[in-house]
């Protein structure tokens, strides 16, 4: 919803939100040690093509294709184990697989736009590296927290030059813009890391899936971007599938055994 009210440049908002979360990061750890182990390296460049592709979906797509298509990302997980570990998925899994790629589909039929188009490929691409950063935060030399703190200042690096040509003295963006970088990544982080230890898989997996469902919903209220009923199909078939993976994972933990290795 806040990106919404961000009339800048992408990058801009890329940039001054995780310089803002970086801070944020910053009092929390009470340091700025960082490692640069290949495992952290990994996981910070796929954080940060995470977010660069998520604010960048949201300017060409809506809301909603941009939270729900971005979170295929466990399917990528799935594919990620089969290319690089040589894990075959389950019958399960394939099935998975097969109800997201139709939920993506039915994105996809609803408009068919240049604009939403790219918008919805590049959900899709936040979505791979979004698993990306899953899978590189199971590497024995990554240490989370290092990585998401070097992931908030490779997008400091490479966003904050954009502003200077792209932001202009406008309260409702620059507050949107602060708020994104406290709260909606720099909070939100440091609460996730606290919660995440705390909390049964399945719970968190529940909790998670808010997002997608509440995310189009404040979006639609402050602007009135409203997605078409094949879109609300397919994020539904998206979300169900998801949540319905993540359930039977929890009933059979030796399955999620297997694909957190």
């Amino acid at each position: 919803m806040l990106i919404k009210y961000v009339p800048w440049h992408a990058m801009a908002i890329v940039g001054l939100r995780a310089a803002l979360a970086a801070l944020v990061f910053i009092i929390f750890r009470r340091s700025v040690k960082i490692k640069f182990t290949k495992g952290n390296i990994l996981a910070a460049l796929c954080l940060s093509l995470t977010t660069i592709l998520f604010v960048f979906a949201n300017k060409l797509t809506t809301a909603a294709a941009a939270i729900l298509l971005q979170f295929t990302s466990p399917i990528f997980i799935i594919l990620m184990h089969l290319i690089f570990y040589k894990i075959k998925p389950k019958l399960r899994e394939a099935v998975v697989v097969s109800l997201t790629i139709c939920g993506m589909l039915l994105f996809f039929a609803g408009k068919l736009d240049g604009g939403s188009f790219l918008g919805n490929l590049l959900a899709i691409g936040s979505g791979v590296f979004f698993a990306g950063v899953c899978v590189c935060n199971k590497m024995d030399d990554t240490e989370p927290e290092q990585a998401i703190f070097l992931g908030f200042l490779i997008n400091t690096v490479v966003g904050v030059p954009f502003a200077f040509f792209s932001a202009t003295p406008d309260l409702v963006a620059w507050g949107s813009v602060v708020a994104l970088g406290l709260v909606q990544v720099g909070l939100a982080y440091v609460f996730f890391s606290i919660g995440i230890k705390r909390t049964p898989a399945l719970l968190a997996c529940l909790i998670a899936a808010l997002e997608p469902v509440l995310n189009p919903l404040w979006v639609a209220l402050a602007t009135n971007e409203i997605p078409g009923p094949l879109s609300i199909a397919g994020g539904a078939v998206i979300i169900l599938t998801i949540v319905g993976y993540n359930v039977l994972l929890e009933l059979r933990p030796e399955q999620a055994q297997v694909q957190e290795k």
